[in-house]
């Protein structure tokens, strides 16, 4: 039996990290031990001194107390740098342990990650199979650089085998380990537990990693994968049982896709379950009738992507292939038949100006969705907008520590200052929620908020700390705009 402590260094705020708690179910159906580690409660990090210091202090505990022979980490690029730092000290505690770094930063850009002294294997792709290859290997003793999916470093010399072929029969996995987490993470997005009825998206927009895993999947399965109903209502019945949520959140990227069996997950969920559920998909993806599907079947809830509200910017650019009239059906039928509503949008793309910001806020001010998210457009490794933005120039500061996503400006927009887009990302919901009368008002307090340093990153720590308590405090005062009654903290 091997011993394994696995890491999400995310900030887990919407949704429980699903990748790392199947992961985590795998290693124990084979036989293994397993152990969590998340760096949520040190969000705040010290105002003086090493500003990971709290954090590393507490991961360097949990390795010396746990004692693991391999610690995995789930990477994104937002998060790369906790990784890494948190790596360095698995080397110093537990210079035996193997550090595994999967998910997709590595899958994306896994010469970098290889190239890291603190990282030993790096996972592509999935990796409950190459995980438990792993682990058995180690348990007898025997070699594991060939393992598919595995990039394997013994000293200088590194061993890259291809990717495994995808999983197609997605019920044979075990469900998530929730069990392994704080409770308290379990009740995150809209107070829902959340799950994946299936894998993989096929839509290729060009602002997403989704067309890259497509190209390098090719010829290794289909790459959109469904768990069937029954196996989704097992898991279910488990999580009712033992965490009795008051939602369930489906994280499928496009849970309408495929209408068919939409229609039977839903009629059969309103026969077997009274809890209510929120799902997410694309505005073209729904019409009337697949929204009485969606009321009848218990949703109350849908998240979709406007991303931007300029047809130019959100088809030609983002390769989103979705009319305003679509997004306007989506949401008017939704609102129709009781169910709210959170849009997703972005600002400061490729080709964006101020006139097209405000045809975004325009849209989103039309619909009045629930809830609303705005993000600043970070140019990722692995997706065609991105890869054309890097090499552009557009990066000031890496997109790798996980403070930045929301609310700081990594890129320099060709013809919009990252101040204004700082500000408007922040005022975003004021824009929607306020009369145009109120506008000049919130147009005077937005320039003060643009006086804050645009970015967070290299600051002092005092100064860090008064610009996150500002940044705060804006998000807070929005429980008091104008709704339909409901407030969720959207950063």
């Amino acid at each position: 039996m091997k011993r394994v402590l696995l890491v999400y260094p995310g900030y887990i705020v919407r949704e429980q990290p699903l990748n790392i708690l199947y992961i985590a179910a795998a290693v124990k159906a084979a036989g293994h031990a397993a152990a969590f580690f998340e760096v949520t409660p040190y969000r705040k990090r010290p105002l003086t001194g090493d500003p990971f210091r709290v954090m590393k202090a507490a991961f360097a505990a949990k390795v010396e107390s746990f004692r693991p022979d391999v610690v995995g980490f789930s990477v994104m690029s937002v998060n790369y740098t906790i990784s890494a730092v948190l790596a360095g000290v698995v080397r110093e505690k537990a210079p035996g342990a193997l550090t595994i770094f999967g998910g997709i930063h590595p899958t994306i850009a896994p010469e970098e990650t290889i190239g890291d002294p603190r990282v030993d294997i790096l996972c592509r792709g999935e990796g409950e199979g190459a995980m438990i290859e792993l682990l058995a290997a180690l348990d007898a003793g025997a070699g594991y650089a060939s393992i598919g999916g595995l990039w394997v470093k013994r000293g200088p010399e590194i061993t890259r085998n291809p990717l495994r072929p995808l999983l197609q029969d997605i019920d044979t996995l075990p469900f998530p380990d929730r069990g392994i987490m704080d409770p308290g993470r379990l009740q995150a997005e809209l107070y829902g537990i959340n799950m994946l009825t299936s894998r993989g998206c096929p839509f290729p927009c060009s602002y997403c990693q989704n067309e890259f895993l497509m190209g390098i999947y090719d010829g290794l399965g289909k790459f959109v994968r469904y768990r069937s109903i029954d196996n989704v209502f097992a898991e279910i019945d488990e999580v009712i049982a033992r965490f009795k949520p008051s939602r369930i959140s489906f994280s499928d990227e496009s849970f309408t896709l495929n209408k068919k069996r939409l229609r039977e997950f839903c009629e059969r969920y309103a026969r077997r379950f009274s809890i209510p559920f929120l799902c997410q998909t694309r505005p073209d993806l729904v019409d009337a009738e697949t929204v009485r599907v969606l009321r009848d079947g218990g949703c109350d809830f849908m998240n979709m992507a406007i991303e931007a509200g300029n047809p130019k910017i959100r088809n030609a650019v983002l390769q989103r292939n979705i009319s305003t009239e679509q997004i306007v059906t989506a949401f008017t039928e939704a609102h129709r038949h009781g169910i709210r509503t959170g849009s997703f949008n972005m600002i400061g793309l490729p080709g964006e100006t101020m006139a097209t910001v405000r045809d975004t806020i325009d849209l989103n001010r039309r619909l009045q969705p629930d809830r609303i998210m705005c993000t600043v457009y970070m140019p990722f490794h692995g997706t065609k907008l991105g890869e054309e933005c890097l090499a552009e120039g557009w990066l000031e500061h890496p997109i790798d520590d996980a403070e930045i996503y929301y609310t700081n400006i990594t890129t320099r927009h060709p013809t919009i200052p990252g101040r204004r887009l700082f500000g408007y990302q922040g005022f975003f919901d004021y824009y929607v929620r306020l009369p145009k009368a109120f506008h000049p008002l919130i147009h005077v307090v937005r320039w003060i908020y643009e006086l804050l340093p645009r970015t967070s990153y290299s600051l002092p720590p005092l100064i860090r700390a008064a610009r996150e308590g500002i940044i705060s405090f804006v998000y807070n005062m929005k429980r008091f705009l104008p709704s339909r009654g409901f407030f969720m903290k959207t950063r």
